[in-house]
């Protein structure tokens, strides 16, 4: 979610010019491994009410048999909602709302603040990350409830991931990631952010700007695999002094693989702020760095950062969309098989309660199609 936090000072443009030279930490891959084709958009109306809950700010998505599941931001109003998504061909056909619940009435929701980001299907239930708030000392929290919303547990997180710690996470930049296990033995999850001495925010300029790849164990219960990633700089010059480029989902393809959702937004440019990159993830040869508390505090020589290569830029779709208008994407899932036995990728946008202005509850349908 956009927050008045995320503020940068500006450059100049000279400045800019020189410093955008420099090196990114992440190392590309050699090879295009898989292929993304846009398929179809689909908008909820703005203000749709199901069940007397305006549907908005929808910061994550899944699929399973038939169903969608989402959750949105909202800590006033925490909110799951299900829906029944049909495909005609290779469009989306119909959504139809089935149902929502709000998380209420238990002591761990009560202590933890629900800025929920991100929620998968896990069994007899639902994961979700919670940034927290760090401003007000609620440090980021990985649970899990029933269908009904009933809390059945939350997970142990290292030390650096909480509050008053020798490193600790930023404010509205924590859990905005959050993938099962393609094996079943736990679940993957990322930060949108470096922590604060992980490294510095994204600029204008590449800068070191790592974030974690976590595994947590279910059989161990803790984190026992971690690498860095660097995230991509801001790619638009903000014309108002509010901007941003972080992680918004992830998605595991196969054992050291995953799919990584990146937007920057740059205020000023009215609904044209957006820029939302699909990139792969290798880390099979990256640093497990699970046991490493501070990022800056060690040798670039002792970590090696994960491979990253771009599959797909939502840009060279914005003729193709409502208005053409790439919204605030945040939420990534794999679909329904498509007629052609390759896979579907679903991808939801927050639209902030249009709390900055008009945006679009934006769903949008691809096709991944692997090359080798």
């Amino acid at each position: 979610m956009l927050t008045s936090q995320h503020l940068i000072k500006f450059l100049s443009l000279s400045a800019f010019t020189f410093l955008i030279t420099s090196c990114s930490t992440t190392k590309a891959l050699d090879d295009k491994l898989y292929d993304v084709q846009f398929l179809d958009e689909y908008i909820i109306p703005a203000n749709f009410k199901f069940q007397n809950e305006i549907y908005g700010g929808i910061s994550g998505v899944d699929y399973t048999k038939g169903e969608l599941l989402m959750v949105n931001d909202s800590p006033s109003n925490p909110l799951i909602f299900r829906a029944i998504l049909k495909l005609k061909g290779f469009q989306v056909d119909t959504i139809t709302f089935k149902s929502v619940t709000r998380l209420q009435n238990n002591t761990f929701f009560e202590k933890n603040a629900l800025d929920m980001e991100s929620i998968r299907y896990d069994g007899d239930g639902y994961l979700i990350s919670t940034e927290g708030s760090i401003n007000f000392g609620l440090s980021p929290r990985i649970f899990k409830v029933s269908k009904t919303a009933e809390f059945i547990e939350s997970y142990s997180l290292p030390s650096y991931f909480l509050i008053k710690g020798n490193n600790q996470p930023r404010h509205n930049g924590v859990f905005e990631g959050l993938s099962n296990g393609k094996n079943s033995s736990g679940f993957w999850f990322a930060n949108e952010l470096p922590l604060e001495k992980d490294g510095k925010t994204p600029k204008l300029y590449n800068t070191n700007s790592a974030i974690r790849l976590s595994f947590f164990d279910h059989k161990a219960k803790k984190v026992t695999r971690q690498y860095a990633m660097d995230l991509d700089r801001i790619t638009k010059i903000p014309l108002l002094p509010f901007s941003i480029s972080g992680l918004t989902e992830i998605l595991q393809i196969s054992q050291n693989t995953f799919l990584v959702l990146e937007r920057s937004y740059s205020a000023g440019h009215k609904s044209q702020g957006n820029r939302v990159k699909l990139y792969l993830v290798d880390v099979s040869k990256a640093t497990d760095i699970h046991d490493i508390a501070e990022l800056e505090a060690a040798s670039s020589e002792d970590i090696i950062y994960a491979e990253k290569s771009l599959v797909f830029d939502f840009k060279s779709i914005k003729r193709k969309l409502t208005e053409g208008i790439v919204d605030n994407l945040e939420g990534l899932c794999f679909g329904p098989t498509l007629p052609n036995g390759n896979s579907s990728l679903i991808v939801v946008s927050d639209n902030n309660f249009n709390k900055f202005g008009t945006q679009l509850n934006q769903i949008i349908l691809l096709e991944l199609k692997q090359v080798q």
